[in-house]
């Protein structure tokens, strides 16, 4: 997988087990959990999260990554949330 289609298999995966560290997305895409493809996939992240469709947050030195559609149900819920 290169390109295009190891990004569209990151968002496909962070969609099904989000929220997602990053080791996690690497062990889901069957690659071995090396420095080379831990950055490959962050970068991904990072080109995910620049065209606006996942979130991320660092906890640590863990990130983490949850896709965008799942931060817009979350604002519907502080609205509708009764106190």
């Amino acid at each position: 997988m290169r390109g295009k289609e190891l990004r569209k298999n990151v968002m496909e995966n962070i969609e099904h087990h989000w929220p997602v560290h990053i080791k996690e997305l690497v062990r889901n895409l069957e690659l071995e959990v090396n420095n080379s493809n831990i950055k490959k996939i962050s970068y991904h992240i990072k080109e995910l999260e620049k065209a606006e469709r996942i979130r991320t947050k660092r906890i640590g030195k863990a990130l983490i990554a949850w896709p965008h559609d799942i931060e817009k149900l979350r604002v519907i819920y502080e609205l509708l949330k009764v106190d």
